[in-house]
């Protein structure tokens, strides 16, 4: 019996007892022996019904109490430790009102604090953490083809900085005879800029349905596709941007070393001849190295086999992953090279790390959870910002096709 039902009982017996005063007065006379035993027993039941419920209210208020006490203990522990890939993935499965208090802790880690997004629910992105997956780094999901092979600085936020350049390559050393004076050779510097430009994947729409299968790795897909994006749209302006609201690609920061006689067509002299225009500390650099696309690797392949002699100019690799090579360089391959045609610069050689490029605040991810909630769907865009710059031009020189 809980304690309303003790209390209504309760209720009755002192109605009954009041019921049995009244009656006796209406008679005229007092109660019986017999009714005052009965009174008293009802009377003996009204106290122990009074003192159990009071007990039972009390326990109720305690218990209360206590689940109160508990909450407030659970809002103002410490969060459980939360590994940053597991609440970066819970972010992007449940967004953050689905999220626990370790894994919004873990999140305000990962928040981008010089991000310059800014959405309608007045909600930044967070930065995708290193080990994301068990089969690839955020840093090599998302590096480019032109990252793969230059020098890249990463900041944490998107300060503009110069980084000073100068090419002491023709500077010497002298014998001092005795008593001569000292001669002075000044370094010139100049300052390359670096102010990153801001990348859009786009949004990616992925169902709800999708989402809420357990066995759907959504990290990966939404990973992979904003990745592959923003690589594309990233590598074009690192290969060929004009550095006018864009990053200086490595084409555009290179200096002509040899032009094709022809435009439809290329030679292994005219190759060999690019290679030695670069000067011999850039040239035998640990990051010298030739750029091309593949039709033109292609074309250059088949005139390299066809040298007369036991050394061949190309040399194809026979190991999975490793670049073929070119007089002894490797060739690296990146599709936003400009193919064979009149006045196009279809191959870069030199030492490819005096090309540097800027990431500035890491890769952020934002999940657009109102956008296409009418469809049932969740949006998620990616962000990176970067910029791109030849730090010594005469350390990369290109080969530029004949006009006509």
């Amino acid at each position: 019996m809980n304690a309303k039902q003790m209390r209504e009982k309760r209720g009755a017996l002192v109605e009954q007892m009041q019921g049995m005063v009244a009656a006796a007065k209406a008679e005229g006379r007092n109660l019986s022996n017999e009714e005052n035993e009965k009174f008293d027993a009802i009377s003996n039941e009204v106290d122990e019904l009074r003192s159990s419920a009071a007990r039972i209210e009390r326990a109720e208020e305690l218990k209360k109490e206590m689940a109160t006490k508990a909450e407030e203990l659970r809002d103002n522990a410490p969060a459980a430790k939360v590994e940053a890939r597991d609440a970066f993935n819970a972010y992007l499965r449940k967004g953050m009102n689905g999220i626990n208090a370790g894994e919004a802790r873990a999140l305000a880690e990962l928040r981008g604090t010089d991000t310059q997004i800014t959405t309608n629910d007045g909600l930044g992105g967070f930065l995708v953490p290193e080990n994301w997956s068990d089969f690839v780094s955020a840093t090599e999901l998302f590096k480019s083809d032109i990252e793969q092979v230059a020098t890249v600085i990463r900041t944490a936020n998107g300060q503009h900085f110069n980084l000073p350049a100068n090419d002491d390559t023709a500077v010497v050393a002298a014998i001092l005879g005795e008593g001569t004076a000292e001669g002075v050779s000044d370094m010139t510097f100049t300052n390359v800029k670096f102010e990153p430009y801001t990348y859009s994947s786009k949004i990616v729409k992925v169902s709800n349905q999708l989402i809420s299968d357990n066995a759907f790795d959504l990290a990966s897909f939404v990973g992979g596709q904003l990745a592959n994006r923003l690589k594309r749209g990233i590598n074009a302006h690192l290969t060929t941007g004009t550095g006018s609201s864009q990053p200086q690609g490595i084409v555009a920061g290179s200096t002509a070393g040899k032009t094709a006689a022809s435009a439809t067509a290329v030679t292994v002299s005219e190759v060999m001849d690019l290679f030695y225009s670069v000067d011999a500390s850039y040239r035998n650099a640990p990051g010298a190295g030739f750029m091309m696309n593949s039709s033109t690797a292609k074309a250059i392949r088949v005139l390299g086999f066809g040298q007369s002699n036991d050394f061949p100019a190309y040399v194809p690799s026979m190991e999975a992953g490793a670049p073929d090579m070119l007089f002894g360089k490797p060739v690296y391959i990146n599709e936003d090279m400009a193919s064979i045609a009149a006045s196009a610069k279809t191959v870069v050689f030199g030492d490819l790390k005096q090309y540097y490029v800027h990431e500035a605040g890491g890769v952020q991810i934002l999940r657009l959870n109102e956008r296409f909630a009418d469809s049932l769907s969740t949006g998620f865009i990616g962000y990176r910002r970067v910029d791109g710059n030849v730090v010594q031009s005469s350390a990369i020189k290109h080969l530029v096709q004949a006009a006509s």
